[in-house]
């Protein structure tokens, strides 16, 4: 991320969005009544791919504006105003796709039901916090100047 981006005030903004991510799936699990294991752990993983390239999405789309001429709190809502589709719809079509594992719906499958549980309970809550708190720390920590220089 460091070299993508060449500055690791943003890198570190990117990877924020994994512990808000956490969080969420952790409160699945609690609610469920599921333990740490690996398919927890391999739910985790996944998820942090996901949100973590839904912050890049947001934020290389909020730079390319501010190079376009925007300051930094216009280029976000532009940001937010068109990329939150592509954010939703990958964030529902994995969500859908997790369902039958989550529900351990067929043989064999309910061991695997916690890796569905992470991954849709951090997908909805890691959605919304990369929607909300990813721009916030955007606006308040990135300055203009440093994004022209790239």
């Amino acid at each position: 991320l460091i070299v993508m981006f060449a500055n690791i005030k943003i890198s570190l903004m990117i990877l924020f969005s994994i512990p808000l991510t956490i969080i969420g799936a952790s409160w699945t699990m609690l609610a469920i009544g599921y333990h740490v294991s690996m398919p927890a752990m391999m739910g985790f993983m996944l998820l942090s791919g996901v949100i973590v390239n839904n912050a890049i999405l947001l934020i290389h789309f909020a730079i390319e504006q501010i190079q376009a001429g925007k300051n930094k709190r216009e280029a976000m809502l532009e940001a937010i105003k068109i990329r939150t589709r592509p954010v939703l719809m990958t964030a529902f079509a994995v969500s859908a796709g997790m369902l039958p594992v989550a529900q351990g719906a067929a043989i064999g499958l309910e061991r695997l039901a916690p890796l569905g549980a992470v991954a849709i309970g951090g997908l909805v809550v890691g959605t919304f916090m990369t929607l909300v708190f990813i721009p916030i720390v955007f606006i308040w920590t990135v300055k203009e100047e440093k994004i022209l220089e790239m």
